[in-house]
C-alpha cells in the first residue's frame, strides 16, 4: 500500500487569492463577510456573502475560470510540477460537478451550468483521461480526497489532482434562503445564538501524489494525508438534519485508516446551524478517546459557507495548523453554547500539532472525514 502526500495546494477564498491571503484573514478573527454587490439581496432574509473583491467581474473570461486558473497556478508551483515532470506519470482528475458560473437565472444561460468543469480549467498538465465527477453536495471535496486517497494507496494511480470552483450565485442564495438556512447576520459556529449559514465563493485545487512518487522527484509533501473516508446515509433524517450515526462511522474510519486514536487538533464541519453544530460536538466527544479536551475551531464564521467547496477551506486551514503549529479561532463566536461539549476554541493558540482530523459535511446524508499529518510523522496507517 501507498502513502498519499498533498504536494501542492491553491486556494481562493473571500480573504482573497492565494494561501497566504487565507492565512492572514483566518489568523486575524475578521470575518470577511460584505454586502452582496452580485445581485439584489434586498427581498431576502440577509444581504451579506463572503464575495471576492478586485477586477474579477471586469474580465471576458467566466469568474470560475478566473477563479481556477489562480489556484491550479499556486498548486502546481507549491508541488514544483510541470508539463514534463509529470507526462510518464499515471494521473487522474477528481471534478466535482459545478452548479453554474454565477448568473442571475438559470433560464437564458443553462447550457453554461451543465458545463463540464474541465473547461474552466487553463493548463496543459490537463489531459482527458481518469476524470471522475462525483457529486456530494457540500461533501464534495471530502468525497473526491476520499477517491482520490483509495485510488493512490491501492496503486491505480500516482498523481491525483482535485479542483472547483464555487461562484456565488443567486440561484444557491434563493435555495438556501427559502429553507430559511441562510442567517441575517454573520455565521457564528457553536455560539448560543447561532441561527444558520452565510455563503461565500472561492476554488481550489489539491494535489495528491504517492509516496513513491513525491520520493522519485525529491519532492516534500505539505502533509501526509493518512486516513479519508466518505459515508452515505440519513435515510431517517431530513435533508438538513445531520445522522449523528454516520458523523460517528466517518470519523471512526478516517481514524483507523491513519492508525491514529485521537488527533492534535479537529477543523469541524460547524456551519452555524442549531442542529448541526450539536450534532457534530456530541459525535467527536462520543467517539473520539478524550475527545472533549481536543482543540476544536471552524472557519464558516470567517468565510462563510463554500457549499461544494468548503472542504478546500478546511484542508488548508489543517495544512496551516501543521505549518504555524497554531490553532486557528472560531471567527464569530461570543458565547459558547452549553449544549457543545467539545473544546471549542474561541481564539488563536499554539499547541503541537502533528495531526489534524477535518470533518466535510453535505445536505441528503453526505459524511466525509480525513486526517492529515505533518510532514514528519511516522506512517501508522492500516496497511491491509
Amino acid at each position: 500500500m501507498n502513502r498519499i502526500g498533498i504536494s501542492g495546494m491553491g486556494l481562493v477564498s473571500p480573504f482573497g487569492l492565494g494561501m497566504n491571503s487565507f492565512e492572514e484573514g483566518l489568523y486575524s478573527g475578521e470575518c470577511a463577510m460584505s454586502p452582496i454587490t452580485r445581485f439584489d439581496a434586498s427581498g431576502f432574509r440577509s444581504q451579506i456573502a463572503g464575495q471576492i473583491k478586485g477586477n474579477i467581474l471586469h474580465s471576458k473570461e467566466s469568474i470560475a475560470k478566473q477563479f481556477l486558473s489562480f489556484a491550479m497556478k499556486e498548486a502546481v508551483e507549491i508541488a514544483g510540477l510541470s508539463e514534463k515532470k509529470i507526462e510518464h506519470h499515471r494521473t487522474g482528475w477528481i471534478l466535482p460537478v459545478v452548479t453554474g458560473p454565477g448568473n442571475d437565472t438559470m433560464e437564458n444561460e443553462a447550457n453554461e451550468w451543465i458545463m463540464d468543469p474541465e473547461h474552466d480549467l487553463q493548463t496543459s498538465l490537463f489531459q482527458t483521461r481518469n476524470i471522475i465527477r462525483p457529486t456530494s453536495a457540500c461533501a464534495s471535496i471530502g468525497t473526491a480526497l476520499s477517491i482520490g486517497y483509495s485510488m493512490i494507496r491501492h496503486g491505480q494511480l500516482d498523481m491525483v489532482f482535485i479542483a472547483r470552483a464555487e461562484v456565488f450565485n443567486k440561484y444557491d442564495f434563493a435555495s438556501l434562503d427559502i429553507v430559511r438556512a441562510i442567517t441575517k447576520t454573520e455565521a457564528k459556529p457553536f455560539d448560543l445564538k447561532r441561527n444558520g449559514i452565510t455563503i461565500g465563493e472561492g476554488a481550489g485545487v489539491i494535489i495528491l501524489e504517492s509516496a513513491d512518487s513525491l520520493k522519485e522527484r525529491k519532492h516534500k509533501p505539505l502533509a501526509w494525508l493518512d486516513g479519508a473516508s466518505c459515508v452515505l446515509g440519513g435515510e431517517k433524517q431530513n435533508m438538513i438534519e445531520l445522522d449523528k450515526g454516520k458523523v460517528v462511522k466517518s470519523i471512526q474510519t478516517a481514524l483507523q485508516l491513519a492508525g491514529v486514536n485521537k488527533p492534535d487538533y479537529i477543523h469541524a464541519h460547524a456551519t452555524g446551524t442549531p442542529q448541526g453544530d450539536v450534532i457534530e460536538s456530541e459525535a467527536l466527544v462520543e467517539t473520539i478517546e478524550a475527545g472533549s479536551s481536543i482543540p476544536v475551531s471552524s472557519h464558516k464564521g470567517a468565510c462563510g459557507h463554500l457549499l461544494r467547496c468548503s472542504g478546500f477551506l478546511g484542508t488548508a486551514a489543517a495544512l496551516l495548523a501543521l505549518k504555524l503549529q497554531c490553532i486557528p479561532p472560531t471567527t464569530g463566536l461570543d458565547q459558547l453554547d452549553p449544549k457543545i461539549t467539545a473544546n471549542i476554541m474561541k481564539e488563536k493558540a499554539f499547541a503541537n500539532i502533528s495531526s489534524v482530523l477535518v470533518n466535510n459535511f453535505g445536505f441528503c446524508g453526505n459524511y466525509a472525514s480525513y486526517l492529515i499529518q505533518h510532514p514528519t510523522t511516522e506512517w501508522k496507517g492500516n496497511i491491509k
